[in-house]
């Protein structure tokens, strides 16, 4: 049974809402509603001050949301640094809202964490998939931000029509102040957001599943992300799971393979808040105890948390530099 001492680290939605519209994105795949949810200042006070004694980090990526159109991250980093000024934060984002003093009041608190912007190409190119967001401006705003302080990495979702433009890429990154230039396949291609010719790679998918038949050859189970780097999932309307998955999949019922999930939430979801439940009472909760029991033989669950998953991780890599 978890208990508050046994977590060291948060990925936090912080925010539902997103100004961009990416073809392959989450967002575009919801079977139930998940309106305009953000987890405001206030918000973070519900949860206890113990449970920040013993973090180690805090993500702010999640499913369907920008961190970015979240107004409060600013102040929401500076009463997590207030509590234990030692967690690492790091985020993921288009890096494409607010502004320039915004993002320099923000840097601050990314100096022993990292901000990954996520820009696809160069201005003439990176729109064609990260739709609705502006390279300009998100270089504005990297170097706003690194000029305060934060550690900013610059990640490139590789296709056809930006595969030329890597090194000028790279070297604008430098430029901006980034720590960390590199390149990823993207999950999906289609006609206008084609699979590059350039460079040879193994799609996503097909990694994941080559690793997967390793590890149930082996007769391996899932590695819940409780225990495999103890954390839990936090989404923006306030609900907490055990990994980032569950939600998904309640979102979106993205996998037959992980559907015993989705009864499971509809069962608890009113006791899983953590803005009227206890964060502990979750965590000791039916709808953990279930999830953490079943995620060990579930075929998904091992498709995506198994043993190699560092391994993984690696592979997904097709360009990396450090400056």
């Amino acid at each position: 049974m978890l208990q508050l001492k046994d977590i060291v680290g948060l990925n936090i939605e912080a925010s539902s809402i997103c100004n961009g519209r990416c073809p392959f994105c989450s967002r575009n795949k919801k079977v139930r509603p998940y309106g305009s949810h953000i987890l405001r200042h206030e918000d973070f006070l519900a949860l206890p001050t113990v449970l920040f004694d013993h973090l180690e980090w805090i993500s702010f990526g999640g499913n369907f949301g920008d961190l970015t159109t979240n107004p409060d991250m600013p102040a929401i980093a500076r009463y997590i640094k207030s509590l234990n000024p030692e967690i690492a934060l790091d985020g993921d984002t288009n890096g494409s809202v607010q502004d320039e003093s915004w993002w320099g009041e923000l840097g601050p608190y990314f100096k022993n964490g990292v901000m990954c912007f996520s820009l696809d190409g160069l201005a003439d190119t990176h729109a064609i998939h990260r739709k609705g967001t502006d390279f300009n401006r998100i270089l504005r705003h990297i170097k706003a931000f690194t000029k305060s302080g934060g550690v900013a990495v610059w990640k490139f979702i590789l296709f056809q029509h930006n595969e030329h433009q890597i090194q000028e890429a790279q070297k604008m990154a430098k430029e901006a102040g980034c720590t960390r230039f590199f390149v990823i396949s993207s999950r999906e291609y289609d006609e206008e957001c084609r699979r590059p010719e350039l460079i040879d790679f193994d799609l996503k998918s097909d990694i994941f599943a080559s690793y997967a038949s390793k590890a149930l050859e082996e007769k391996g189970q899932a590695i819940c992300k409780p225990y495999s780097n103890q954390s839990i999932y936090l989404a923006a309307d306030g609900t907490v799971h055990p990994c980032c998955l569950c939600h998904c999949m309640y979102i979106t019922e993205h996998d037959p393979r992980f559907e015993f999930v989705v009864p499971l939430i509809e069962q608890h979801l009113a006791k899983i808040n953590f803005k009227s439940t206890p964060l502990e009472e979750i965590l000791q909760g039916p709808y953990f105890e279930a999830v953490l029991n079943k995620s060990k033989t579930n075929s998904y669950c091992i498709l995506k948390c198994n043993k190699y998953k560092k391994k993984v991780r690696k592979e997904l890599i097709l360009h990396d530099t450090f400056f």
